[in-house]
């Protein structure tokens, strides 16, 4: 073999190895990324990913994948939308697409275009009804709908969710929500009692001013009247009765009030605990999504190598 073939030699195996040696370092890259990722240090592993990308290695659709997922958890969903845009024009048919795809549903959400956010996750259910983010999708139908005041239909898909996948894992947050909704029904219902009792005590009060100005006549014609006294005593004990009816009607005032006070008061606390409980299923759901996230992605990551 001539030296020019020994040299070419050379260069291939050198080259092959180099290649190599980039490869597990693009590897261990795409790892150290995943496992910031996990600890929720998003801007460190943004860090990695951006690493992988510019060096276009073979691992660079993955850190274009995570890195959406990492500007999501930091809420720069603009960033998030744009490197999940450039991501599906760059690897449709890449292993992490269609999780891509769902992940465009929940961006969606995130943003508060709810109306798209249930269009897009029906879409995505019709286009990939094997995918293991479908009781996912279903859990954000039902929280646009939740969003849009769709109560009865946001329920119906919470129930779903627990009845035909109960190993997703939304089913903790679809039961939550579901206790959210049960909880809101009772504060609307206290709402409307609230309503019928105020309305109650205004015609009340209505009732008593009248009834008191028909006493104050009544007083001021019988000490004008001169009659027999029989006469007089049967307009005296009328007025003493017209007074003690409106006694008892005072009374009655008073115990609205009270009543009305502690309605308000009991109203007061359950929307304070709706929304402190609306933020906890915010925050859990957030969780959950970013947990399975990590996990369904690192299995088909890991896959691939």
């Amino acid at each position: 073999m001539g030296r020019s073939h020994l040299a070419i030699l050379a260069f291939l195996i050198l080259a092959t190895a180099q290649g190599r040696a980039q490869a597990r370092d693009a590897q261990a890259e795409l790892q150290a990324g995943l496992a910031a990722f996990q600890q929720q240090q998003y801007q460190q592993a943004l860090q990695s990913f951006r690493r992988i990308i510019d060096e276009e290695a073979d691992q660079a659709p993955d850190a274009e994948y995570w890195s959406a997922m990492a500007y999501m958890a930091l809420e720069m969903l603009d960033e998030a939308d744009r490197a999940l845009e450039h991501y599906l024009a760059r690897y449709p048919g890449h292993a992490l697409a269609g999780e891509a795809h769902y992940q465009k549903t929940r961006l969606l959400f995130l943003e508060r275009d709810y109306e798209n956010a249930l269009q897009a996750s029906y879409e995505f259910i019709r286009s990939n009804p094997g995918s293991a983010y479908v009781p996912n999708a279903y859990f954000w139908i039902g929280e646009s709908l939740y969003s849009l005041g769709r109560l009865e239909e946001a329920e119906r898909i919470f129930a779903k969710v627990l009845r035909d996948y109960p190993q997703s894992y939304k089913v903790e947050a679809a039961s939550y929500r579901l206790s959210l909704l049960e909880f809101k029904k009772r504060e609307e219902e206290l709402l409307r009692l609230l309503k019928w009792s105020h309305e109650e005590f205004l015609r009340a009060v209505e009732e008593y001013q009248r009834r008191e100005k028909t006493y104050e006549q009544a007083l001021s014609a019988y000490q004008q009247r001169t009659g027999s006294q029989e006469q007089r005593q049967a307009d005296l004990k009328a007025l003493e009765e017209l007074k003690a009816e409106n006694a008892a009607l005072r009374a009655r005032l008073q115990q609205m009030e009270t009543q009305g006070l502690a309605a308000t008061q009991e109203q007061q606390e359950k929307a304070r605990q709706l929304a402190d409980l609306e933020k906890a299923l915010a925050l859990k759901a957030e969780a959950l999504a970013l947990k399975q996230s990590l996990l369904l992605g690192y299995e088909r990551t890991e896959g691939q190598n």
